[in-house]
């Protein structure tokens, strides 16, 4: 069975050997340095050598908890006064999951701001198996961890093949042929209001609960009873975030600060975000403030397009790219 332990009793603190540095104190090295939020930088020396649990002391993290409050420190580092620092007389890796699965918010002792007092930190209360059972189970997280960090560079990998991929075929230095091996005709010169038409989102406040997707410049939203357009649409933001083109199909209904587009002409809504996806668009940015397009504007941006066939290809070509991403 696991046992209830106090924080003090299963781990030996460090808290005294923690010195801040400033900003001009700070010389650029190979170090990392710590504080609540993990490293903030990287200097020129360092004061702690080894394996160590950090935790966050203060900030508004110990309440919202945004981002990781507990990090496994590891080597040679530096560390400001803003963590706690300790190490597991077990199992560092196992116990630095569990603290960092601990609601924080009734261990709180600040008033202004978030903070974690020492003393209220050695007396948390934890539940720990066998130091057999903790090794275990940290080696399996490992393993997962593990995987996760390859499963990361993979998709870092094929994003940036992508990318360069993308920019061969914009640039038509790669070119699809038909299916019969021959050349497909020129890319031709369009304005977008050529190709496609641009429909403005609504409120939606005044609908019903639904199951129809709701999306702002942000993404999804909520849910509602109707559908604004239904089938494959282009979406880019009218006004705020304006170089996130999203890609939408199916029964959605978009707000006001979301364009849309349908009635595609020459061309297919899947080539044509690809082709959004290359284009600068704060460059057609039209406010001094909050960032906003206007369908005018975006109407006579030109671009250079090949054949319905030669899009397919192209389109399916990265689609494919795009689920191994997913």
């Amino acid at each position: 069975g696991w046992e209830e332990k106090k924080l003090d009793d299963v781990v030996k603190f460090y808290n005294s050997k923690r010195i801040p540095l400033t900003e001009s104190d700070r010389e650029k090295g190979i170090y990392p340095y710590y504080g609540a939020s993990g490293i903030i930088d990287y200097v020129k020396d360092y004061i702690f050598d080894g394996e160590y649990i950090l935790l966050g002391e203060d900030g508004a993290n110990i309440v919202l908890r945004n981002s990781r409050l507990v990090f496994l420190a590891k080597g040679k580092f530096w560390l400001n006064n803003h963590a706690h620092i300790f190490q597991a007389k077990e199992s560092n890796s196992f116990l630095c999951e569990v603290l960092e699965k601990i609601n924080y918010t009734k261990y709180n002792t600040g008033t202004a701001q978030p903070k974690l007092n020492a003393e209220v930190v050695k007396n948390i209360k934890v539940k720990l198996p066998s130091k057999q059972e903790q090794e275990k189970i940290a080696s399996f997280l490992t393993s997962v961890d593990t995987k996760i960090e390859q499963l990361t560079k993979k998709e870092t990998l094929l994003q940036e093949y992508k990318k360069g991929v993308m920019n061969k075929i914009f640039n038509q230095e790669i070119r699809f042929k038909d299916d019969d091996g021959s050349e497909f005709p020129e890319w031709e010169e369009k304005e977008i209001g050529n190709i496609l038409k641009i429909g403005s989102g609504k409120d939606y406040k005044h609908l019903s609960n639904g199951n129809i997707p709701v999306y702002g410049t942000g993404g999804y939203m909520t849910s509602v009873n109707e559908y604004i357009y239904n089938g494959e649409s282009v979406c880019i933001g009218r006004k705020g975030t304006i170089d996130k083109p999203a890609f939408l199909s199916g029964k959605f209904w978009t707000v006001d600060t979301l364009f849309y587009t349908h009635s595609f002409k020459d061309s297919i809504p899947k080539f044509v975000f690809s082709i959004f996806q290359t284009i600068n668009w704060k460059l057609y940015n039209e406010a001094s403030g909050v960032p906003s397009l206007s369908k005018s504007t975006i109407e006579k941006i030109k671009i250079t397009i090949p054949l319905i066939q030669e899009q397919t290809k192209i389109a399916n070509f990265l689609s494919s790219i795009d689920k191994k991403i997913e």
